[in-house]
């Protein structure tokens, strides 16, 4: 038996409570209560493995810890899941209904939640029940409380001027004694002053990038590797591809803060436990000015807007729905490529085209009609390879299906009648009817061969589940195939639908990655497994 741990906590849905002290939900709490919980009922312990999600809400389920949980669930490496209780797994009553009702069921997978009285086990074939389902609900409805009280008390310490902020801008320190106060970075702070000063001078973002990346001027991710030993927060390529872009010039001169005022509440979510975020209108933000050192005064900074007023920064573009935006990267430094309608329309390297000169991605120009066409070809390739397999699993699925029910049919009858016979056993020992030896020997023996049918029915029950997932997901696919036109030409539904990444090296060498490339694999694999009928039981 392979067992997960899952340990959730998050101060934002409540679980520390106000003072944010360890209560009975912090991570080490909810690890002692299960592994009491496994000593209890004597499941077996030696092959556990943990997943902690510590800081993470329950609204949604864009967990990193959570989500490799689910992975490993898909490929067999787990078979339970226990939980402290319901609110752990999440706190959004329909998510959390999904997972209970449809998605471990499929997955095989066993779950109990151990303060919520709740195991799989017990409700196979039945949902959850009302009292469950309610339970979930006041989950939702508790969290979204604590989600508003929480955003109201953030909102008390920025109307009074405290930082809440989990990171300063670049050329700021968070002061040693108080973390809540921001000091000037003697050194950071110096090219931070140089980019203002580059454009009072009346450089465009353009130069001011190129003057940046000629004399080697850090990028704030690159010093901050350089000088604390942390991960960059900027984009990730190679180190020598590191390079200011005009995006990191844009943000940096519109960085109010630099004038010594305090920011916060620029962005929000569109909904609570959400991840979409939107921008706050500067009048509905929290400014306190004069709440630490300025780099430059409130003047320069309004000089400095000059250089970029006339920047239409790519990130606040409309999207004007172009197939494959967002899907296509760089094979070389792996960040975005975009379309540029120029006399034709084309797709280009956006770091080469943002950071100059100096960038060693290539400079090619790729048509955007050919490449789109290329990933239709190979999309409609993949997706007829998919069809065929499917063909080839549904005949082997209808050819053993029906040996493969009798043999589980069969299996219960005879374990039945192994437990029974054991039974039978004990009483005519208890009744001095069978010596204690030769009891102990047939014992022994049924013990063994129940063992075996049970982990045999189990395998059976396994391959079962398995091939109810990959079916019910060839249906969806087959659907979505349907209802994107990819037959007649590529929709950008269609990439949404199926590819992950794109990803262009040259003009001969082009990578895709298909959104199914999984389901591939597990189709291939569950047909070599089943080629043949599947061997009764030794």
């Amino acid at each position: 038996m392979n067992i997960a741990f899952y340990l959730r906590l998050s101060l934002a849905d409540g679980d520390l409570g106000k003072d944010g002290k360890d209560e009975s939900n912090s991570i080490e709490n909810q690890r002692l209560l299960l592994q009491t919980y496994l000593s209890v009922t004597k499941m077996p312990d030696e092959n556990v493995s943990e997943y902690i999600d510590d800081g993470h809400s329950g609204l949604n389920f864009d967990r990193p810890a959570f989500k490799r949980m689910i992975e490993d669930a898909k490929v067999g490496k787990i078979d339970t899941i226990l939980v402290k209780d319901l609110s752990r797994l999440g706190r959004d009553y329909i998510g959390v209904g999904d997972y209970l009702e449809q998605i471990f069921p499929v997955l095989g997978v066993r779950f109990i939640a151990v303060n919520s009285n709740f195991d799989s086990n017990n409700y196979i074939g039945q949902t959850m029940g009302l009292e469950m389902s309610i339970g979930n609900l006041i989950n939702t409805l508790y969290s979204k409380d604590t989600s508003k009280k929480f955003k109201s008390a953030i909102q008390t310490k920025w109307k009074q001027g405290i930082s809440t902020a989990g990171r300063v801008p670049f050329g700021y320190l968070k002061d040693e004694n108080d973390p809540h106060k921001w000091i000037i970075d003697p050194v950071a702070s110096k090219y931070v002053r140089l980019i203002f000063d580059l454009a009072l001078k009346k450089y465009t973002t353009r130069m001011i990038v190129d003057y940046l990346n000629e004399h080697d001027i850090p990028t704030p991710g690159k010093y901050r590797v350089a000088t604390t030993g942390g991960g960059a927060w900027n984009r990730v390529v190679t180190e020598e591809e590191w390079l200011w872009d005009i995006s990191k010039v844009w943000r940096l001169l519109k960085t109010y803060s630099y004038t010594g005022a305090l920011v916060q509440g620029m962005t929000t979510n569109i909904r609570v436990g959400g991840k979409e975020r939107r921008h706050v209108p500067v009048r509905d933000q929290f400014i306190s000015d004069n709440n630490h050192e300025g780099i430059v005064t409130v003047e320069e900074f309004e000089a400095a807007q000059e250089a970029i007023r006339s920047v239409r920064f790519s990130g606040f573009k409309q999207d004007r729905g172009d197939i494959l935006t967002g899907k296509i990267r760089c094979g070389n430094c792996r960040l975005t490529m975009m379309y540029s309608n120029t006399a034709e329309v084309v797709i280009v390297c956006n770091h080469r085209v943002s950071s100059g000169k100096i960038s060693t991605c290539s400079t090619q120009r790729y048509e955007a009609k050919r490449i789109e066409g290329q990933v239709w070809y190979a999309l409609k390739k993949q997706l007829e390879r998919l069809d065929k397999l499917a063909k080839a699993a549904e005949r082997i699925r209808d050819a053993n299906r029906a040996d493969l029910i009798a043999e589980q049919k069969n299996l219960k009858r005879s374990l039945e009648d192994k437990k029974a016979e054991r039974i039978r056993a004990y009483e005519n020992y208890a009744n001095g009817h069978l010596e204690k030896a030769e009891y102990l020997k047939c014992k022994e023996k049924l013990t063994e061969e129940i063992s075996r049918m049970t982990d045999r029915l189990a395998f059976l029950q396994g391959e079962s589940d398995t091939e109810d997932g990959i079916f019910h997901e060839l249906s969806e696919v087959r659907k979505k195939e349907s209802d994107t036109g990819i037959a007649d030409k590529l929709t950008r539904e269609a990439v949404r639908a199926f590819i992950d990444v794109i990803y262009i090296y040259n003009s001969e060498r082009m990578e895709i990655a298909f959104l199914f490339d999984d389901l591939l694999e597990r189709t291939d694999s569950y047909i070599k497994r089943n080629a043949e009928a599947i061997p009764a039981v030794v």
